[in-house]
Order: C-alpha cells, then sequence, then structure tokens
C-alpha cells in the first residue's frame, strides 16, 4: 500500500491525483513566494536579508548560529499568541542557545503529521509506550500521544527515565515502542522476552546494523523517522518497504547541499540537509542548514511512490572529529561498526590527544569480547584502539551519541 505521506501530501496541496514531482515543485514554489513576503513583512531577520526569487537556490541560507545570536529576530508573531518555546543548545558555541517558537497552528500541524506517519505501524486499538519526552504540555511525547489518539491508539509516556530497568517495566505489553536507537537496541538485549509488534526508531541518524539487531532480537518491523526540533519535530518517515524517508512536502521543502560549497547536490549525491518551512506561522525558516548528512532517492518506492524521498542520515558535520593524515571519525561510523557485533549491548567512546597519535578509548558492555583485531582492520591506521569492558546503560546519561574528546 502506498505510504499513506503520500496520500496525505496529495490532500494537502490539493493535487490529489496530479500529484508528481514536477506538479509538486511547481507547488511549493508557490507557497516559497508567499512565505517569502511573509518572511519579509512579520521577521526583522528575513526583512534585512530577503528579496523576492523565484528560484530558492539564490536565497541566503540560514545557520542555526543566525537562530542563538537572536531569536526573536525570527519570531513573526506577537509573543501572547506564542504556545510553545523549545531551547536548544547550539553545537556552534559554548553559551548561546536556539529558541524555537511554536503557534497553536504550528504543533496542530505536527500532530497531524504524526498521525499519518504512525498510522503505517500502529493498529486501531493498540497500545504504544513513549520512551521519549515528558509529559508536559506540548512537548514531543504530547504531541505524538495526541496523534496517536485520533488514529485509535492508547499510548503513555514514560517520562523521565534513568535505567533500562524502568524502560523494561515500562515498555511490558506495548504493541508499539517508541524510543532512541541506542536505548532500544539495550532494551532488546535486556528484554528479549519483550514482543512489541513495531518500533519506532527516533533521532537524527540510525546505524542500520543496530535496525538488524532490534529486528533480530524482538522479531518486530522497526521503522525510523527523521525530525528537527526546529521543524515542529516531523519531517519525514519510512514506510513498510524500509527504503527512504518519505517527506513532509506540503509543509517543507528539502535540499542537498554540498556543504563546503553550498551548492545543489545532484540526485544520489550524498551532502548537507537544507529545510524551508512553508507554514510555520510562529518561526518561519528559509534554507535552514540543519547539519545532517543525507542524499536523496528518486527511484519509486516499493510501496508505489513516485515522490523523492530522502536517504538514511549519513551522520552529523559536526561529529567529525579530525584523526591525522586527513581521516575523519564520526560517532556514526563506531556505531555502524560496532553495532555490527550481535554480542554488544551498548558502548561509549572518547579519543585522547596523545602528542605521537590520537587513541580511540572504548567502553564496552557485551556478551563477550570484540574481534579487536577486526574492529581495527576498519578503521583508519591513524588511530590507535584501547577496549575496556563495563556496564553502559544509554538510560543513565541519555543524550546525543558522540565521541567525547579527553586530554
Amino acid at each position: 500500500m502506498i505510504s499513506p505521506v503520500e496520500t496525505w501530501v496529495a490532500e494537502r496541496t490539493g493535487l490529489r491525483d496530479n500529484l508528481n514531482p514536477e506538479t509538486l515543485k511547481k507547488w511549493q514554489l508557490g507557497k516559497l513566494s508567499a512565505l517569502i513576503q511573509y518572511a519579509c513583512e512579520n521577521t526583522k531577520f528575513y526583512h534585512e536579508k530577503l528579496h523576492s526569487t523565484s528560484d530558492i537556490t539564490e536565497l541566503p541560507f540560514t545557520s542555526p548560529s543566525d537562530i542563538a545570536a537572536d531569536p526573536f529576530a525570527f519570531l513573526a508573531i506577537p509573543q501572547s499568541l506564542v504556545a510553545r518555546v523549545t531551547t536548544l543548545a547550539n553545537s556552534g558555541t559554548t553559551h548561546l542557545k536556539k529558541r524555537i517558537f511554536f503557534s497553536k497552528a504550528d504543533l496542530e500541524r505536527t500532530i497531524d503529521f504524526f498521525a499519518v506517519g504512525m498510522s503505517t505501524m500502529v493498529r486501531k486499538g493498540e497500545k504504544s509506550q513513549i520512551l521519549i519526552s515528558n509529559r508536559t504540555e506540548n512537548s514531543l511525547g504530547s504531541l505524538l500521544k495526541e496523534s496517536l489518539l485520533r488514529i485509535g491508539v492508547t499510548s503513555e509516556i514514560s517520562g523521565t527515565i534513568k535505567s533500562v530497568n524502568a524502560a523494561i517495566e515500562a515498555s511490558k505489553g506495548g504493541d508499539c515502542l517508541i524510543g532512541m536507537p541506542a536505548e532500544m537496541l539495550y532494551m532488546s538485549h535486556k528484554a528479549p522476552e519483550l514482543r512489541p509488534r513495531s518500533v519506532l526508531l527516533a533521532a537524527d541518524y540510525i546505524p542500520q546494523s543496530l535496525i538488524n539487531g532490534i529486528k533480530e532480537t524482538w522479531k518486530c518491523d522497526v521503522f525510523t523517522h527523521y525530525g528537527h526540533s526546529e521543524f515542529g519535530f516531523g519531517c519525514a518517515v519510512d514506510c513498510d518497504q524500509h527504503n527512504g524517508y518519505h517527506l513532509r512536502d506540503a509543509d517543507l521543502i528539502f535540499e542537498i547541499i554540498d556543504f563546503k560549497t553550498g551548492k545543489s547536490a545532484k540526485i544520489g549525491e550524498s551532502g548537507e540537509i537544507v529545510i524551508t518551512t512553508l507554514s510555520n506561522e510562529a518561526m518561519p525558516l528559509i534554507r535552514y542548514r540543519t547539519g545532517n548528512i543525507s542524499r536523496f532517492i528518486n527511484t519509486p518506492c516499493g510501496c508505489g511512490s513516485l515522490l523523492p524521498r530522502l536517504g538514511s542520515i549519513e551522520g552529523r558535520i559536526s561529529s567529525y572529529i579530525p584523526i591525522g593524515e586527513g581521516k575523519v571519525l564520526s560517532i556514526h561510523q563506531l556505531d555502524e561498526i560496532i553495532f555490527a557485533d550481535p554480542n554488544v549491548r551498548s558502548f561509549d567512546a572518547s579519543i585522547k590527544n596523545d602528542k605521537v597519535m590520537k587513541t580511540l578509548l572504548l567502553t564496552v558492555d557485551s556478551n563477550g569480547s570484540i574481534d579487536l583485531d577486526s574492529f581495527s582492520d576498519k578503521l583508519p591506521k591513524s588511530i590507535n584502539v584501547e577496549v575496556k569492558y563495563d556496564k553502559v546503560d544509554p538510560f543513565s546519561h541519555r543524550a546525543k551519541r558522540r565521541i567525547n574528546i579527553v586530554s
């Protein structure tokens, strides 16, 4: 069955049976013109930077540091109409934080998209366990809960969880578990007796080896979602064919660019994801550089969709660490390699800056020793590797996965 996301895009755009890549692009161009006018008239930032154009690639980029420097310069509505404010750390600075604003209508659009995306994973009458976010009003968890309720699915938000045992207890009886990738893999190792029918992994990148591990242990279908807080959490989601993310094209324009030159990447080439909001009332964002790496897929999906899709997220630009001889290392690379070992439950990674050569320090939680020689062969020769074995519960330090730098 064709992805419900494409059906939703067809209805939201009014293109219906006429929806195809060409008609969608034309529709988005019309919305872009209206967006530019709205942003220029209602925000300080874009009033000073934008001019009318029919080519999105001629518009200037917006960076996370722009928002961190002056978030109110992006606010397009009176503060009294702001329904939610999300404060985020900015990876480019140590002290400035990004503040993201949403109106009630912005949040309603997120709920609407969530309900469409989740309909692939759940059935009416089932129960979902939300192992991310908290229970506060308009949080990611509460928006998910409302979206599930609209399609006849009950759910519970676990709230603050600080151990895998607490997560396992909360998840008993859940038909669909929603959580962070490394945490869900750890749960599957610790509680193989859990038998969810489906799992949704929510993160900016998700290693295929980790997906395979969860599928193998729990014998369930595993779905992935790509989202950003800046865009109301929901950007794209895969279907039951698991061959790329179906895009929220009725609300967002996606681009892939060469992150060094800023030029558009060719179809199939990896580059930085750039997103423009078409519907945001509170905080329109134009050509926002996400820092995530992916590529477009323009071949038909097995579900029947003909629209371009987003390939798997290949990592974050900010996570690349130089390790000498022109080589870099990222947590995404490590996750893909290490989680391919079925004995590995979890791990932490640090890099020590020695005078002669950098050393990768791994703390591995596993059922046995990893094959260090085989692992080292997959890494650049410009780095040493040291491994110790210990408990590494990802629920005890919940944050974006990264390689830590130690002196």
